[in-house]
């Protein structure tokens, strides 16, 4: 069941820990809460490909690698009230201004906005936000528009919706767990790596 603005917002002024949804810095509640979700703002922390120096990613040599994607990938951070252009086909990985803590009774969705899509601006993410989850959400943000596009950190870029379980959820881990910018890949940890990517048996 999908929770409305006012089962959000007693969530949020819970004073019972297990039940409260913590959303991290909320500067505009009246703005940001919606009649189901509530908007997520864009974060300063960007990751870009360094596409100009390889040709391709094997997740096999990130294992060996033990994930360090330094070589492929760069950090960088906008300030606010300045800008980071998104030109037509390029990607880029972001994540949301404001920290998120779960309860063990809910799980959400992430979604980006529509008014951002109908400029070109796709905004996935791993979709499911999990009970017990804390962290800021990595965002993956493409444009397949054809016009570069200006995104600026604090801008609302998405929404999330809450839902709730049939039965409370033990704590579990995740790879992005406590994450407070976003994250890189992990794909080195799936254990699928070894047996899958075996150069000798690749048809060309």
């Amino acid at each position: 069941m999908t929770l409305t603005k006012e089962e959000i917002i007693k969530r949020l002024k819970s004073s019972n820990l297990s039940d409260r949804i913590v959303i991290t810095p909320m500067l505009d509640a009246e703005d940001q809460l919606g009649t189901t979700g509530v908007d997520l703002r864009l974060g300063k922390q960007f990751i870009f490909f360094k596409d100009h120096l390889h040709g391709s990613l094997n997740p096999k040599e990130l294992r060996e690698r033990e994930g360090n994607l330094s070589s492929y990938q760069e950090e960088i951070v906008i300030p606010i009230r300045r800008k980071i252009t998104l030109h037509p086909g390029q990607f880029l990985v972001g994540s949301t201004l404001e920290y998120l803590a779960m309860p063990t009774d809910l799980e959400a969705q992430v979604e980006g906005r529509s008014s951002w899509a109908r400029l070109g601006l796709l905004i996935a993410t791993a979709t499911t936000v999990h009970p017990n989850f804390k962290g800021v959400i990595t965002l993956e943000l493409s444009n397949h528009g054809t016009i570069p596009l200006e995104l600026y950190p604090g801008m609302k870029i998405a929404q999330i919706i809450f839902h709730r379980t049939e039965s409370p959820v033990s704590e579990g881990i995740s790879k992005y767990k406590f994450s407070i910018g976003p994250s890189f890949s992990k794909i080195y940890q799936d254990q699928y790596i070894d047996y899958f990517c075996r150069e000798e048996d690749q048809i060309s």
